[in-house]
């Protein structure tokens, strides 16, 4: 969160302030994880209506740094599949980044088979455009996405400020009265 108002840095280093400020962290995260998940679904194209489907966020949290971190990605048919969804027939892969014009021949072999009709021996494909629909949207949407983890960020910095409290209190004053 470089640049906004909210510095984090850790005073207290007790496992139940570690414990308190990474459940905050996550629940931020997740919160805009929400918000990206909505406007990705607003966004797919009509064309594609499985497609919202294979939408996802996870949380994650580094091991060796303790930095939680959101990644938002399509799930692979599989995974939906696994969710009782149905899954779209166009990979997330060709809906992002678009394909080439390209020949899907058979050799040898008939090109689909439907009951008893068979489509096309040789198709040629035409392409197409990359949708760049994950990047634009999470791009478009920052500001939406900070303020859902406003929240957040301020009870991250009221509970930085009690760990504050707890470790004053600690210093003790000798006089030689």
């Amino acid at each position: 969160m470089a640049g906004t108002k909210y510095n984090v840095t850790f005073v207290d280093k007790s496992d139940e302030v570690k414990k308190t400020l990474l459940g905050l962290s996550k629940s931020a995260l997740r919160a805009s994880g929400k918000v990206i998940r909505q406007y990705l679904r607003q966004n797919i194209p009509l064309r594609t209506k499985n497609f919202k489907n294979h939408i996802g966020t996870w949380v994650m949290v580094n091991r060796e740094t303790g930095q939680p971190t959101l990644q938002v990605g399509f799930y692979g048919w599989q995974k939906v599949r696994s969710k009782n969804k149905k899954p779209s027939h166009a990979s997330p892969w060709w809906i992002e980044f678009g394909t080439t014009p390209h020949a899907m021949p058979k050799e040898g072999r008939k090109f689909m088979r439907y009951e008893d009709n068979v489509f096309g021996f040789h198709v040629n494909h035409p392409g197409q455009r990359p949708t760049n629909v994950l990047r634009n949207t999470v791009l478009d949407h920052v500001a939406d996405i900070r303020a859902a983890q406003e929240q957040y960020l301020v009870e991250i910095s009221k509970t930085i400020d009690e760990a504050k409290l707890k470790t004053a209190g600690w210093e003790e004053v000798e006089d030689d009265d």
